[in-house]
């Protein structure tokens, strides 16, 4: 592969995370040092379903917040990192920059990362958001030649952790002390100490890694709510690549596809069952092919010399569609997974909280699943791709199991709680009946002795006036039980 020359190769990498209390907006505001709210993404947007495209804008729309659509943000123009990567290229390597003399297996690749690209895409009702930014292999001169597709393989490998031992490094090419020295702003006063910090860090020689990136990205949100990874410190990669000239050799072809979806290196050797595995591969035109699998996604622009430029660039200026897919089927899975976390907490005898968890859960199935979600059968091909590999059906439905037993006890509440009420309510006309019965007994003696009239009475007289109206007490006392029955 390393004689196979890529014309882009680009990585999108993705961190889901949940907030461990509910989205304040007061509490941060909806915008910060940091991040600003951003509207640029509509346009990319319309190949969706009117109603699958709102849950991502109606926010960016609309004065007044809807909790169970997104919010997207972007780089403040004036933060740190638009001044550190604008225009400008570094160097990503396996290796400590201070070390590279005596290091072994040593790699190092010239790499862009976008201002542009950088994106936090948060769910308010469900606590749940994306950090999202590119990072892309380029020359490291004019001059120099096109990186290979073994580069580019072994780049996604590279960065798909953070905050390990084998964390990437970066570097600025530019050399001078004042370049390289704006990295140690990112463990400045934007640190939040999310992650241990290194005491023999030195940045301007060994260069930053990722961490600090993420640290200084996600510090206002980590103060404010305390950020949890879903993944244990695994980026979810996004990958685009497209030879200078068409992939020819289908082995090649499938092991590519197999390395940049599973996020692997060659020390792994696939089995030839997995290569072209259907329910992991879409490939809707000769030169386009779409891979997924739970650890990252892969669309492979394989055009040839001889393919019109048009469709070269229809093929590339379609990725970002597949990438917003891939950012649904994310959000959606961070949805689920908190969801699952929720109702794995809920106390079953608290039967408000259990009200409010299924108000909850209904909230976000009408608002966040879909079945459908654009016009165009590639890109419902793709959503369905994506959405299999992430186990959203699964996930939904292990939930809804979950929701049924809920349902199910908040049932067998209702029935117990309706058993007591006619227990009391029983309990209370026998006392009721027992009250009436003594006051008709004693109001019909009181007639009884009126009646008769006799002040001198003999003992069969003082029988008969008690005992009839005793015996009409208790007719009256069996007529309102039958009639309660």
């Amino acid at each position: 592969m390393n004689t196979i020359y890529i014309e882009k190769g680009i990585i999108h990498l993705m961190l889901p995370f949940r907030l461990s209390s509910k989205w304040q907006p007061e509490a941060t505001g909806s915008e910060n040092d940091v991040w600003t709210k951003t509207d640029e993404d509509i346009p990319k947007l319309d190949f969706l379903l009117e109603h699958v495209k709102d849950f991502f804008t109606r926010n960016s729309k609309s004065e007044v917040m809807d909790e169970a659509a997104c919010i997207i943000m972007k780089l403040n123009v004036r933060t740190l990192p638009v001044k550190m990567f604008n225009n400008k290229v570094y160097w990503l390597s396996n290796r400590a920059f201070d070390t590279h003399e005596n290091a072994k297996s040593l790699l190092k690749f010239p790499v862009y990362l976008d201002p542009g690209s950088f994106r936090l895409i948060i769910n308010p009702f469900a606590s749940v958001a994306i950090l999202l930014f590119s990072m892309e292999i380029v020359k490291s001169g004019k001059n120099d030649v096109l990186s290979n597709l073994s580069d580019f393989i072994q780049m996604n490998y590279l960065l798909r952790l953070f905050n390990r031992h084998d964390e990437a490094y970066l570097i600025s090419q530019n050399e001078r002390i004042e370049e390289r020295s704006k990295a140690v702003k990112l463990t400045g006063e934007k640190n939040s100490g999310m992650f241990k910090k290194d005491e023999n860090e030195d940045i301007e020689h060994k260069g930053w890694r990722p961490r600090h990136l993420i640290d200084y990205l996600l510090f206002d949100l980590n103060n404010a709510y305390k950020v949890e990874f879903f993944d244990h410190y695994h980026f979810s990669p996004v990958c685009y690549v497209q030879p200078a000239d068409e992939i020819t050799d289908d082995e090649v072809l499938h092991n590519t596809l197999f390395y940049l979806r599973k996020v692997y290196d060659f020390d792994y050797t696939p089995a030839s069952t997995i290569l072209q595995r259907e329910k992991e591969l879409f490939h809707p035109y000769r030169q386009i092919y779409y891979s997924s699998s739970l650890e990252g996604a892969v669309v492979l622009n394989n055009c040839s010399q001889s393919d019109p430029e048009f469709i070269r660039t229809f093929f590339y200026n379609s990725f970002p569609k597949s990438l917003w897919l891939t950012v649904l089927g994310f959000m959606q899975r961070s949805i689920f997974l908190q969801l699952m976390k929720e109702v794995s907490d809920i106390d079953p005898d608290d039967q408000q909280k259990v009200k409010e968890y299924l108000k909850r859960y209904t909230t976000l199935s009408l608002k966040a699943i879909f079945s459908k979600v654009s016009v165009y059968h590639q890109h419902n091909d793709f959503y369905d791709l994506i959405s299999h590999n992430l186990q959203i059906v699964e996930l939904q439905t292990e939930l809804k199991d979950e929701l049924h037993e809920l349902n199910n006890l908040q049932r067998q509440f209702h029935e117990d709680e309706v058993e007591r009420h006619e227990e009391i309510e029983k309990q209370y006309d026998k006392k009721l009946n027992v009250i009436l019965f003594v006051l008709s007994v004693f109001g019909l003696t009181e007639i009884t002795y009126s009646v008769i009239g006799a002040t001198s009475m003999s003992l069969v007289q003082h029988a008969l006036a008690i005992g009839i109206p005793i015996i009409l007490g208790i007719v009256f006392w069996q007529v309102l039980s039958y009639r309660k029955k």
